[in-house]
């Protein structure tokens, strides 16, 4: 397969761009699995370990902290060193420390095991997201909304298939097959994948290509877009951190339909992983940013007013349109980077815009986590949601493209 890399020269030939994009699919599937078991095994593990709603927030941050840090050096190592190489390096870790969480026995030894995988989950989305548009460069929303699927389905599996393991094997043994999974899986298929190469991108030290983020650091359009992601990601981390929580102890559902939201949102969210992207590509990305926060923006208020004892179908509902959202939000951001600065500074774009996402990740959870113990109640923790959601469409309007992508 020829493509042809606008602005950047020619991509060199690739064999198997399928094969590629089963790694990556494979990748962001147990990546994003293993994020969201946490949320899907909360109650458990609070309830073992003894943990308030705000330790458990911290665990969760801790994980999302490492995760954002290494996201950063990640996105240099991209450019400098090459998608493959940067991805082999970590990617063991998303593994080890998944499988370590199954001997956890306090709130610092979770923080612990989970920030290691986090520091291994920080190659399962900036390389990715390259990778697949380095192949498909004239369909980014099309190639971007396939790998999206992967944490759509992955931890939509996990909503239906956790709650089966849990009463033969325990939170504890969800995490070893968790872990033994992801190393068993994900190492083969990316020693097979090629990575396209930019034929005539030049070739830079990492310290040359740090020193070159001067200009790129004053561009208001950097931090317009940025701050953008950083907001919507605070926002969707609401539900995906407390939606188990939240229907279980405050809505009165049962453990496995509370449990089984996480699937309403990953599979009803497959809608907007498709969709979303592959009308960007012909609308402009700030349109479908602006579409998707809207439709996240209102998943979160429907939910804020759900009431004691609701009908599922109605709790299902709400949460299936913040499954949209969810969905398309990713890929959208991540195409972005394109259209504004090219093929050459992607992965270190890609890695900064993740630190300041991480600031979004890193915080909900443990602000979240404040909120709901300062109240009683998680619904002003969705309504904090609802506003930020709203504050990261207004940024992402206000970004000028001098051409679409």
């Amino acid at each position: 397969m020829m493509v042809q890399a606008a602005g950047s020269g020619e991509v060199k030939c690739v064999k198997r761009p399928l094969l590629i994009l089963a790694a990556c699919f494979s990748a962001a599937f147990m990546s994003y699995g293993i994020r969201y078991a946490y949320s899907m095994l909360l109650p458990e593990i609070m309830r073992e370990l003894n943990l308030t709603n705000a330790q458990a927030g911290l665990i969760y941050t801790t994980c999302l902290a490492l995760y954002t840090v290494s996201s950063v050096f990640v996105g240099f190592l991209v450019d400098v060193k090459g998608i493959k190489r940067t991805t082999l390096a970590f990617l063991p870790l998303l593994g080890i420390g998944a499988a370590l969480m199954s001997v956890a026995f306090s709130d610092w030894s979770g923080a612990l095991f989970l920030g290691i995988s986090g520091i291994g989950a920080s190659v399962c989305w900036t390389p990715l997201t390259v990778w697949v548009q380095r192949v498909y460069p004239a369909r980014r929303g099309f190639s971007l909304g396939i790998l999206q699927l992967g944490p759509n389905v992955g931890f939509g599996t996990l909503g239906f298939v956790i709650p089966m393991l849990v009463p033969y094997v325990g939170w504890r043994g969800c995490w070893l097959i968790l872990g033994a999974a992801s190393l068993a899986l994900l190492l083969p298929l990316v020693l097979l994948a090629e990575e396209p190469e930019v034929g005539d991108a030049p070739a830079k030290s990492l310290k040359e290509h740090v020193k070159g983020f001067t200009s790129i650091l004053s561009d208001k359009r950097f931090w317009l877009g940025g701050l953008s992601y950083m907001l919507a990601s605070f926002a969707i981390m609401v539900p995906m951190t407390f939606v188990k929580n939240y229907a279980y102890l405050e809505l009165m559902l049962d453990r496995g339909a509370s449990t089984a939201l996480f699937s309403v949102i990953g599979f009803v969210g497959i809608i907007g992983t498709l969709v979303i992207p592959i009308l960007s590509d012909k609308t402009g990305r700030r349109l479908a940013i602006a579409l998707c926060n809207s439709i996240t923006a209102i998943g979160l208020l429907g939910s804020a007013l759900m009431v004691r004892q609701q009908n599922y179908i109605d709790i299902a509902l709400w949460n299936g349109v913040v499954g949209i959202g969810y969905g398309a939000m990713w890929p959208l951001y991540a195409a972005l980077v394109k259209d504004i600065y090219g093929w050459g500074v992607m992965g270190s774009i890609t890695g900064l815009w993740t630190l300041l996402c991480g600031v979004g990740l890193l915080t909900s959870p443990a602000v979240g986590g404040l909120v709901a113990d300062m109240y009683g109640s998680y619904r002003p923790t969705y309504l904090m949601g609802f506003g930020v959601t709203l504050t990261s469409i207004a940024f992402a309007l206000s970004i000028t493209l001098k051409r679409r992508g």
